[in-house]
């Protein structure tokens, strides 16, 4: 049958498949559409609910400015108001189709005119009237309808029916079709449409326009999929990188969580044996004080004893009496005597019950064991020495994690790893060519490079990790203690052991250049009128936070300066009965605490205001004449021995 087209899908898609229910309703009334008009965004809304929500968001509707209640894009209102955003006849031509196809009862147009009623079968979409299966045959042979599209009804409308429907007419003209394209305005336009404002514009037939334009949208369209592709590969990305972040973050929390539980475990087990060895020896310490208290009791008892006899004699006895009984009392007095003995309750207690610290100085001080633990002690003598070593300086290699120290009476510079075995040993260094004696005492870890003090030969020598120098300067006298400072600058103690200490100061140097640092003395910065007059042997020197302290060996004390130079706080040791003796090398802890040994065989822990915290390690944990000290990349303290020539390693943190 010529004409008659059945509706079976084109495209194998209906339009249940195609759309849904929400396409088809205002997303601000939540119901089907009722003159939709399509943002620049292309979202489309009720005319009367945009007018409604963009009077409540923008009031002032000559001139406004709203976001799209979807994807919140800012809209301009065009000229004449909201009724000239486009119609969105698309929307339009979806609801009359699915509401027909909500119909299922629908008569025959054309038996109707005959006053009868038969049960429509199909339609003529370009007269849009329905008819029945006998008026459909004749429909397709007339003359007029002969070329009328006809289609039969189903339950399931295809996108062909939709496709085939009566092109829309247009919007200006009541009732007249678009017919061409203008190209100038990207718009379908009617005859009247052209003779009134399109007449010397540049048409183009519909179909070939909208080819044009299906093709462009094609390609718009495929370039948008990749994009999409692309942000769903980012969006399950991020999905994936979220889950992992909180997957790990779990396993962190737990791990902390049992790291918690171990160390709370191992703090309250150290705890419980530290108290009951306490109590241990409190308990003993009772019970001598028990003893002591019994024999001076009864001892009180007789003195008292015969101290009423006596006095009764020389208050109430007659002259003979005294002399017949004298000799007695004299020999009875020899005998109560009482003895000077130095009581261990009273002499003793600090060693059994410490004084109570502040909590500001105990903030900062470590956990320490019982008893030092030595994880490490290695011996640096060789046949080669002719004189007993002198270690006067170590530090730690950053980067390697080796041991580098110094001798002064041998003049080497040895690197040790961290297991104690020997690497290297020099006692000649070289720069540019020129061999240069070693002749050292400290040594400083400067960032990349590492600091020596040269002693004898006066200088400051800047090497690399291979020992090579880099630079150097030479400074007015014999180089001692050296320590890194904040802002790129390094601080040296000069000492000369006459009695006069003529040269004994302390130095600060620029350090100019990048790759090597070159020291430079900074002429501006002079302690001379402070701490010279109180500094009288400044053998070592150490930079903390803002601040730096000074050793000096002669008043057996520390000084903790400002910048400037100033005297913030001196330590001279535990208290008066316990003095520092002789302050040697210094390092400081991750809490700027300052750790120094002295010539008594101890290690102090000292607090950056010179309160004394604790005493690390001891000649009874095997310490002989400490000398250098520092920590390693462990928090372990390194310690060398003045003239036995070892190095000991002490478990810290």
């Amino acid at each position: 049958m010529k004409g008659f087209k059945m509706a079976t899908s084109e495209l194998g898609s209906s339009l249940k498949e195609i759309l849904t229910q929400d396409f088809l309703c205002c997303q601000i009334c939540m119901d089907e559409f009722d003159t939709p008009k399509m943002l620049p965004c292309l979202h489309s809304y009720c005319l009367k609910c945009l007018s409604q929500y963009v009077k409540q968001t923008a009031p002032d509707l000559a001139d406004a400015v709203f976001l799209c209640p979807t994807c919140r894009q800012e809209i301009q209102t065009p000229p004449g108001g909201l009724e000239n955003f486009p119609t969105n006849f698309f929307i339009i031509s979806l609801l009359d189709v699915m509401r027909s196809q909500k119909d299922t009862t629908k008569k025959c147009d054309t038996c109707l005119l005959d006053s009868t009623e038969s049960e429509a079968s199909s339609i003529c979409l370009d007269c849009n009237n329905y008819i029945c299966k006998k008026c459909a045959e004749f429909h397709c042979k007339t003359k007029f309808t002969v070329n009328h599209q006809v289609v039969e009804l189903t339950d399931d409308l295809s996108i062909t029916v939709l496709k085939s429907k009566k092109e829309p007419t247009c919007q200006k003209h009541e009732n007249k079709n678009l017919e061409l394209f203008c190209i100038q305005c990207e718009t379908p336009v009617c005859m009247k449409c052209i003779a009134q404002d399109h007449n010397k514009h540049e048409l183009s037939e519909m179909e070939t326009a909208a080819v044009e334009r299906k093709e462009k949208i094609t390609s718009g369209l495929d370039g948008l999929k990749e994009d999409v592709e692309e942000l769903d590969k980012r969006l399950t990305s991020a999905v994936d990188t979220m889950d992992m972040i909180k997957e790990r973050k779990e396993k962190i929390i737990q791990a902390l969580e049992a790291t918690e539980e171990k160390l709370k475990e191992e703090i309250h087990n150290q705890r419980l044996e530290i108290q009951q060895d306490f109590e241990t020896k409190c308990k003993a310490e009772e019970k001598q004080i028990l003893a002591e208290k019994d024999t001076d009791e009864c001892k009180l008892g007789i003195l008292q004893s015969t101290l009423d006899f006596a006095g009764k004699i020389l208050a109430h006895g007659k002259d003979v009496e005294i002399l017949q009984l004298h000799k007695q009392i004299s020999h009875r007095f020899g005998e109560l005597k009482l003895e000077s003995v130095e009581r261990h309750h009273l002499t003793n207690i600090e060693h059994i019950v410490p004084s109570a610290q502040s909590d500001e100085t105990l903030l900062g001080c470590p956990l320490m064991f019982k008893k030092p633990q030595l994880l490490l002690e290695f011996s640096t003598n060789t046949e080669k020495d002719k004189k007993d070593p002198f270690l006067c300086g170590v530090a730690v290699s950053p980067s390697t994690r080796n041991i580098i120290l110094t001798d002064h009476t041998n003049g080497k510079l040895m690197l040790y790893n961290n297991q104690g075995i020997l690497i290297k040993s020099l006692k000649q260094l070289w720069h540019n060519m020129q061999p240069m004696t070693v002749k050292p005492f400290d040594v400083a870890i400067l960032g990349k490079h590492i600091a020596l003090a040269q002693y004898a030969d006066k200088q400051i020598l800047i090497l690399d990790n291979d020992f090579k120098v880099q630079s150097y300067c030479t400074t007015a006298y014999n180089c001692t203690g050296i320590t890194p400072l904040q802002n790129a600058e390094i601080m040296i103690t000069t000492t000369v052991r006459t009695i006069w200490n003529k040269g004994n100061g302390i130095y600060k140097f620029n350090l100019i250049n990048k790759n090597p640092p070159t020291p430079v003395l900074d002429t501006e910065t002079s302690f001379k009128h402070t701490l010279w007059t109180e500094v009288e042997m400044p053998d070592y020197v150490l930079g903390l936070n803002n601040s730096f302290v000074v050793s000096d060996s002669s008043k057996d004390i520390l000084h903790i300066c400002d910048m400037e130079g100033n005297i913030l706080h001196t330590y001279e040791g535990k208290d008066e009965d316990d003095p520092l003796s002789e302050p040697q090398g210094m390092c400081k802890d991750n809490h700027d605490n300052i750790i120094v040994a002295d010539r008594k065989n101890r290690i102090h822990l000292v607090s950056q205001k010179g309160d004394f915290i604790a005493y690390l390690v001891t000649e009874k944990d095997g310490l002989e004449k400490p000398c250098a000290v520092t920590l390693n990349l462990d928090g372990d303290l390194v310690v060398t021995e003045r003239s036995s020539g070892k190095v000991k390693v002490f478990k810290y943190q």
